[in-house]
């Protein structure tokens, strides 16, 4: 090889180590960045990663909920929404780490049962090859792993197990129920309404039938009998034979099938009222309301009752953690996640 082959060779070798020395430094900064304490609970430490994954989890959430890639820069009282995210994250972490060592000293602990079911949980996850995808996917966007994934369940479980051993003594005596059922008696209302519907399957359809919708209600307005509409206009598929009436349901029993939009309306209407135009997503609604009446209590003495013993249950666990928070040190540093 000649000097001038030689030069060029230890050139590129040369350049190739320092690519690889800076490369290495980086990873280096990051996983040292990764182990920076961000939480301490008595001695226990959240590392950055720990507190980035969590972050991630949360701010997906809220992107998928809130249908908004720009959602975490939205000013909220003042705050972005990302700042509110990272400060909620680390009360969820500091009540994390609280139940986690409480359970230690009561000595609560997973069966061999409990923590077969979650490997089967995240196994059924990996079942076919579209959901194995999804999961991995999900998995490498919030920067976690399937162990990690797994130890978040495992604590999830034994957070739930405190919470149990904390609130067993909690009771809900028949006077709460009575008294719940007397002052919430609208949560219990059913509304029987006639609906003509008019269905709008493409873009195309939507505006002829919103002009449709319009002139129902002018000729309802000008007295015309709104059975006898039913029978010109609807389009619902059973109004031959309802007549378009829709039996007695209570709010949220027809959310899924109409829309929140619908359930709101109709509610806000009095009994012989006529609504407007009602928007959803299968077309256009004009409602009557025919009749309202009130379930007994007997009908939702279950449902009052798990409720209130839920709100007292959370309310005694709250307590309970507010109390450890008192007697706990707890050192936060914020400064430390700026960047995320």
């Amino acid at each position: 090889m000649n000097k001038k082959n030689l030069f060029l060779v230890m050139g590129i070798l040369l350049i190739s180590i320092i690519l690889s020395l800076f490369i290495l430094k980086g990873k280096i900064a990051r996983i040292i960045d990764d182990h920076k304490v961000v939480l301490e609970v008595n001695g226990e430490q959240v590392t950055k990663r720990e507190y980035k994954i969590r972050f991630n989890t949360l701010k997906e959430n809220a992107i998928q909920f809130s249908s908004r890639t720009d959602i975490l820069d939205q000013v909220f009282n003042g705050k972005t929404y990302r700042e509110l995210l990272k400060d909620e994250l680390f009360t969820i972490l500091t009540e994390e780490l609280l139940c986690l060592q409480e359970a230690r000293r009561r000595n609560i602990n997973l069966t061999k049962q409990e923590e077969e079911e979650i490997k089967k949980y995240i196994q059924e996850l990996k079942a076919n090859e579209e959901m194995r995808g999804y999961f991995n996917q999900y998995l490498r966007k919030i920067g976690s792993d399937e162990n990690h994934f797994y130890r978040d369940l495992y604590k999830t479980r034994i957070i739930n197990k405190l919470y149990s051993s904390i609130t067993s003594k909690t009771t809900v005596s028949d006077s709460e129920i009575v008294n719940y059922y007397n002052t919430n008696k609208n949560q219990f209302k059913k509304r029987k309404i006639m609906d003509i519907f008019l269905k709008v399957e493409n873009e195309e359809e939507d505006a002829r039938k919103r002009e449709i919708a319009n002139k129902i209600v002018s000729e309802l307005k000008k007295g015309e009998n709104f059975e006898k509409l039913v029978k010109k206009y609807s389009e619902d598929d059973s109004a031959s034979i309802t007549k378009g009436i829709i039996d007695y349901f209570r709010k949220g029993e027809k959310e899924a099938e109409y829309g929140s939009v619908f359930e709101e309306e109709v509610f806000k209407l009095a009994v012989g009222q006529i609504s407007n135009v009602i928007k959803t997503v299968k077309g256009y609604h004009i409602v009557k309301v025919l009749d309202e009446k009130y379930m007994p209590l007997d009908e939702v003495k279950e449902e009052i009752q798990s409720k209130l013993m839920k709100q007292k249950k959370d309310e005694v666990f709250r307590l309970y953690i507010e109390n450890l928070k008192k007697s706990s040190k707890i050192n936060v540093y914020k400064d430390r996640i700026k960047d995320l």
